[in-house]
């Protein structure tokens, strides 16, 4: 289904101090090249997983609201695939913003969040009508329904004073755990990664302090931290295969490797890198 990236990432999962790390890189004459890399690491891995590294807003773009007017699942069943669920593509999805249509007369018209579930756990995400209710009847036109979301492993995140400001995240309420996670730096002292913290208090929307335990005080915060901190955490898996991935196409710049004995190999990665860009015809 068409996806339209509304709002794109801010930051990227790989620091530049981490990236020339792994790539044992201690000059500054590449630093450009480099954080382009990431970028194009970052682009293949999520078009390859169909998995969102740093938050980013999506919209999906459906012809019709899915499935016959009569909802239902079958009884007993654990777990099921039904027909006229919305599946959103681009995952860990973080938050539906809003379920759009045109009706009848070709007017916008948002659906009440109270009409519809969403069940964050799967993968992909499910969204059905609640019991006792139906999708609208949308305008029969092409495009006519749309989903946005927000979806990520992880937010930036700043600090000041004692308060963490997330951006681009959905609203947090008091008691809520989190976890943080830092790129390329440290998390604001005595933040720890791997760690559990309670949300302590809203002092605005996107900003809060943290306590270490449910209802407790707010942590002082003594510094603001280095490198890139998240709220959320971005598996370190994906991160390696960036910084592994970045590497090898620094250290080939070309789409064939002269191996020993002058045989050229080719770099089969280098085609694939286009895939994300690819139109599929159905």
């Amino acid at each position: 289904m068409p996806l339209q990236l509304i709002t794109p990432p801010t930051v990227e999962p790989v620091q530049l101090a981490e990236a020339k790390s792994w790539a044992r890189v201690d000059i500054t004459d590449d630093d450009t090249l480099i954080g382009a890399l990431v970028s194009a690491a970052r682009d293949y891995a999520e078009g390859e997983t169909r998995k969102q590294l740093c938050v980013a807003r999506w919209k999906q773009v459906l012809d019709s609201f899915p499935g016959p007017s009569l909802i239902g699942i079958p009884y007993g069943q654990p777990f099921t695939l039904p027909g006229h669920a919305i599946y959103l593509e681009r995952g860990p999805v973080v938050q539906v913003v809003s379920i759009q249509y045109l009706d009848m007369a070709g007017n916008v018209q948002t659906m009440p969040p109270t009409d519809y579930t969403v069940d964050y756990s799967a993968d992909p995400v499910r969204i059905t009508p609640v019991f006792g209710k139906i999708w609208p009847i949308p305008l029969p036109q092409i495009g006519a329904v749309w989903v946005t979301y927000d979806a990520g492993y992880a937010a930036p995140v700043t600090a000041a004073g004692n308060n963490v400001t997330v951006i681009g995240w959905k609203p947090l309420a008091v008691g809520d755990v989190v976890r943080l996670s830092n790129a390329g730096g440290a998390l604001p002292a005595p933040l720890q990664p791997m760690t559990d913290y309670y949300v302590q208090s809203i002092v605005s929307p996107g900003v809060y302090t943290l306590a270490t335990t449910a209802g407790g005080a707010p942590i002082a915060l003594t510094n603001t931290g280095t490198g890139q901190s998240f709220l959320g955490v971005i598996p370190e898996g994906i991160k390696a295969w960036l910084k592994i991935r970045l590497s090898t196409i620094y250290e080939n710049r070309e789409e064939v490797a002269i191996m020993n004995r002058g045989k050229i190999e080719p770099l089969p990665y280098v085609d694939r890198l286009l895939d994300p860009f690819k139109t599929f015809w159905f």
